[in-house]
């Protein structure tokens, strides 16, 4: 690793981040706390938005790597995404999809900056561990699916939150998804028990999702018990926002270690001329 400061430097924003997440999730109620951490929401937003400027702009100079500097823009390009759907104009225009488009950015950044600090880690610049996928769906297209159906479950509780959607397409997304999550963590830990970084990656996962589902249980009985203006329905509330966001981020680093780790089954590369 050329310069520590800099995976130092993600850490720090993507913890900055997180809490940013915190302090949104507490906004959202309407609540006496939220009102009096929303004048300060605005503000660090935008310093987080500045601080990934800064980033990216520290990342691409010092990695000549293209697929650190596309880890870079993308990072950007949702940081300025994330900004513009929080300005007072654009919520008042489009409340509900500005809202929607809002919280599910917001995990979509720290998962970004994450995987920035996982790139810059002294782990990564060690090199890959090449190992051979011969499981069933391949494990790299289980590293692509994973995430995105992680940010659509996270997309329909947002929803919720704006009274777009009903429970019902949350709870379901969430059984599934889990079950997705299951699935691929298992899959690392039979093919690959002895690598150096996937099967710690994996149980991460594990514990940080099922974590988010025993969030996600405790927050469906503390909402059919009091009211959503209830402090401690606030912060189970915002502990179930803040899980989702982990969740998240966990799924993008397991995929990034996948797909830079885990070679194509020999099928797929002999399958490969012919389709050319």
């Amino acid at each position: 690793m050329k310069n520590p400061w800099l995976h130092r430097f993600a850490i720090v924003l993507a913890f900055g981040a997180l809490l940013l997440i915190v302090d949104g999730a507490v906004v959202g109620p309407g609540t006496q706390l939220g009102l009096a951490v929303a004048s300060a929401h605005r503000p660090a937003g935008i310093a987080l938005i500045v601080l990934t400027f800064g980033l990216v702009l520290w990342l691409i100079r010092d990695n000549s790597r293209p697929e650190s500097r596309r880890l870079g823009w993308v990072t950007l390009a949702i940081a300025v995404l994330e900004g513009l759907t929080g300005l007072p104009y654009v919520q008042s225009v489009v409340p509900r999809t500005a809202g929607v488009l809002h919280a599910c950015l917001a995990p979509l950044l720290f998962a970004a900056v994450v995987a920035i600090s996982a790139v810059t880690s002294p782990a990564w610049s060690r090199g890959p561990e090449l190992v051979f996928d011969y499981g069933w769906p391949s494990m790299r297209s289980l590293a692509i699916t994973t995430p995105v159906l992680v940010l659509l479950q996270i997309s329909l509780g947002a929803a919720f939150r704006q009274k777009v959607v009903t429970l019902l397409p949350h709870v379901l997304g969430a059984m599934f998804v889990a079950l997705v999550i299951l699935f691929e963590a298992i899959c690392v830990l039979q093919q690959f028990p002895a690598h150096r970084a996937l099967p710690a990656a994996a149980k991460t996962l594990l514990g940080v999702a099922f974590g988010q589902v025993f969030l996600g249980i405790t927050t469906l009985t503390m909402k059919s018990m009091a009211d959503d203006t209830v402090p401690l329905v606030v912060a189970t509330v915002s502990a179930h926002v803040t899980g989702g966001a982990l969740t998240l981020a966990t799924t993008v680093v397991l995929s990034i270690l996948i797909r830079r780790n885990v070679q194509p089954r020999i099928e797929e590369d002999l399958e490969a001329p012919a389709a050319t």
